[in-house]
């Protein structure tokens, strides 16, 4: 996908930098969420029984919140927290505010658009089945979506410290290496955020 918005000349759409820049906190940050759901399902029914089933199920647990995150922002926001970093949102050919159908149907079809990297065309194959266009606008307020991920991530840390201090002994050497790794992680989650906060 090479946008030289000569195809969609009236679209201002937003550039592969940016379209990679969504995908890579979008993608951290629906996965978390997934991710977490996952581990919050098996810390309340601690009995399920791992194998194919349950895996698929998960798979499709994980892809179903993920969905959902995205589905949502775009149609509250028309803009995903990865959006909102880089001041662009999704708008339909008129420019303006997506139906919940084209949403539904561009959510649905954004697991496929890892085909776009081989397409000749400006828009993601999500795009393109949905006709809808993500389109770049400096109007736009900009969050810095990099930190709540790095507030997310501390957060994550702390519920894992609080569960290990009070569920956990040190018996299993599985669980003390666990330990181990969750506290060089907050090391360097600390030691990211405090280099952030002195970069400003």
């Amino acid at each position: 996908m090479k946008i030289t918005n000569q195809k969609y000349p009236n679209h201002n759409l937003a550039n592969e930098t940016e379209r990679g820049e969504n995908l890579g906190i979008d993608f951290i940050l629906s996965s978390v969420l997934g991710l977490l759901v996952l581990v919050l399902i098996y810390f309340i029914h601690p009995s399920i029984v791992l194998g194919f089933t349950t895996y698929l199920n998960g798979f499709g647990i994980y892809f179903g919140i993920r969905f959902l995150y995205y589905f949502s922002f775009e149609a509250i926001y028309s803009r995903t927290p990865g959006k909102f970093q880089t001041q662009s949102k999704v708008v339909d050919k008129n420019g303006n505010k997506p139906s919940i159908f084209q949403l539904l149907i561009r959510n649905l079809s954004r697991f496929l658009s890892v085909l776009s990297g081989i397409s000749d065309d400006e828009r993601a194959v999500h795009d393109q089945i949905s006709n809808t266009f993500v389109i770049q606008d400096s109007n736009l307020k900009r969050v810095e979506s990099r930190q709540y991920m790095i507030v997310l991530f501390n957060i994550l840390i702390a519920i894992g410290w609080m569960y290990y201090f009070i569920e956990t002994t040190f018996k299993s050497s599985a669980k003390f290496a666990l330990l181990t790794a969750l506290i060089l992680a907050t090391v360097y989650a600390l030691t990211v955020m405090f280099k952030r906060i002195g970069k400003k």
